[in-house]
């Protein structure tokens, strides 16, 4: 395919969605087409990004942990943990205190997250920074604005491992950390607070009630109202768990039910066929819903609920999870044998994986997807998938190559005589090795027959 057929072909195909854009360090991304996004060559510019300090206020009863304020004021990172919700009250009142102000000059806030850690520490640095909502700020963009910056960071995060929180502090080396967990698990908290929910005993609930209690249990997250109306047919529960931000979570544990988890899954694949709006607010289910459907062999579901969301994801900059969604799908691909979703999948993989500056693994993995097109004859995909290995290499290789060719040469030529020189140089220290040695058996033979003849 010439290479105007190859720009009229996708012109085509992108003619026909709507098309986002993500100005990358190096280059465009497009986002929104079936075949993949696409890789677009820009004039490259020095950037940076305008420091600012977050400001996030709850309407949160004052807890007062004098043991927390106290190592907090003298800049020392605390974890707290226990079961139950006071560990996070705590963390909301200690947002408010404006005596840190002063000891963490960039800001203090609050976080309740469970993206992966990739993802974690691009919304740290958008709150440090004013980001425009069409820019992608590089990993080392990222490391690079977070190194110094003096903030106290309330996280409350509960699928992060010990290891992910060290690489956390290691990226914010001159910030603090005041950690919710359930155990232990922050080593590098220089102090440790066991803070639980005093124990209740629990009146009888319904069989309803009881409905929603194991629902929440077994999803482990956060839900709205609306949503455990539509998975559980129950409207009323405010008597045995109360909103917090128009949410519902449970903190104490309960019995769980995998059936559950179909009922989930039937309200996700309805959600999204109705092509939501909030798909990012909701990333949560949306994660814990996938990663199910794979663990159970649903790959048909996997594939489904990943071509329609996987998209948000890459235009709202959660690239973990973005790359976690795609893993799944492929490997969804494999048990289905489905080669369109494979090449894609692998398409995305590859393109996502340059734009991280992992070059050869994008490259090789856009190799393979288009192998897989090329095998298919899908002449739109591969135009899309050609392109950007196209661009890969246009960003790589230096625009001026063909004027460098007698540059090139002449290095090529210095080596060769360098090499010459130095093999000479070691041939002639190896005879006169050579020589000295026989030299000195020479002498060593002499004094022998001296010896000889005295004895």
């Amino acid at each position: 395919m010439s290479h105007s057929d190859l720009f009229s072909t996708i012109e085509t195909a992108l003619g026909h969605v709507v098309v986002n854009r993500l100005i990358l360090e190096e280059c465009e991304l497009l986002i929104g087409s079936e075949y993949g996004a696409i890789l677009q060559e820009i004039s490259v510019e020095t950037r940076s990004f305008e420091p600012m300090t977050p400001s996030l206020s709850f309407s949160n009863p004052e807890v007062s942990i004098p043991e927390a304020f106290s190592a907090l004021k003298v800049r020392r990172s605390i974890e707290v943990h226990g079961l139950g919700f006071a560990k996070i009250e705590l963390l909301r009142s200690l947002s408010q205190k404006s005596e840190l102000q002063a000891v963490y000059p960039h800001g203090i806030f609050y976080l309740d997250l469970s993206d992966p850690l990739e993802d974690l520490l691009q919304i740290i640095f958008e709150q440090l920074y004013r980001v425009p909502s069409d820019v992608k700020p590089s990993r080392a963009e990222i490391r690079s604005g977070l190194s110094d910056r003096q903030s106290l960071i309330l996280l409350s995060h509960s699928t992060l491992t010990a290891a992910e929180l060290e690489q956390l502090q290691q990226v914010l080396p001159e910030s603090r950390f005041a950690i919710a967990s359930v155990v232990r698990r922050f080593f590098q908290a220089n102090t440790a607070i066991e803070l639980s929910d005093p124990e209740v005993n629990l009146e009888p609930v319904t069989e309803p009630e009881q409905a929603v209690l194991e629902l929440l249990a077994t999803v482990g997250i956060s839900l709205t109202a609306e949503q455990i109306t539509a998975i559980t047919n129950v409207s009323e529960f405010n008597r045995v768990i109360q909103a917090d931000q128009g949410r519902y979570k449970l903190w104490r544990q309960y019995r769980i039910s995998e059936s559950w988890m179909e009922k989930v899954l039937a309200y996700v694949l309805n959600w999204v066929r109705s092509r939501p709006q909030n798909l990012i607010q909701e990333r949560e289910l949306l994660m814990v819903t996938v990663q199910w459907a794979a663990n159970q062999r649903r790959f048909t579901e996997v594939i489904e609920i990943v071509r329609s969301i996987e998209g948000a994801f890459a235009i709202a900059k959660l690239w973990g999870s973005w790359s976690k969604l795609l893993r799944w799908s492929l490997s969804a691909s494999w048990a289905l044998e489905d080669e369109v979703t494979e090449s894609w999948a692998l398409h995305q993989l590859g393109t996502l994986a340059f734009c991280q500056q992992e070059v050869t693994t994008g490259y090789d993995t856009l190799r393979d997807a288009l192998a897989l097109r090329t095998e298919r004859e899908e002449q739109t995909a591969i135009a899309f998938t050609t392109h950007n290995i196209n661009q890969i290499k246009a960003l790589i290789v230096p625009a001026n190559s063909k004027s460098s060719k007698h540059q090139r040469r002449f290095y090529w030529i210095v080596g060769v005589v360098l090499a010459i020189v130095v093999t000479l140089s070691i041939g002639i220290i190896y005879a006169q090795q050579r020589s000295d040695d026989r030299e000195n058996r020479s002498r060593r033979s002499q004094i022998k027959l001296m010896l000889t003849r005295f004895s």
